[in-house]
């Protein structure tokens, strides 16, 4: 600017330019977030399968026996 007074109307124009310009920029940024977060999406769902399938693999075919555990001893009354 040069220093001289915009007209009411001029303020106006500038200020809805400057409000469609960031709507436009926010609309850009708010795709590229959601193509992201979609690239993200895909990568952990194929790096889970490969996990899964890997543990598939490493697991022999009989299943682990648990052992018994002894019973557990009556508990005695505290301080009497």
């Amino acid at each position: 600017m040069t220093g001289e007074e915009r007209s009411p109307e001029q303020k106006r124009a500038d200020l809805h330019f400057r409000k469609t310009e960031q709507a436009k920029e926010g609309a850009v940024a708010w795709t590229e977030y959601l193509g992201r977060d979609d690239a993200r999406d895909k990568k952990t769902a194929g790096l889970k399968k490969q996990r899964l399938a890997r543990e598939a693999a490493a697991v022999p075919d009989a299943a682990p026996v648990k052992k018994a555990r002894p019973p557990k001893a009556a508990q005695k009354p505290v301080g009497k």
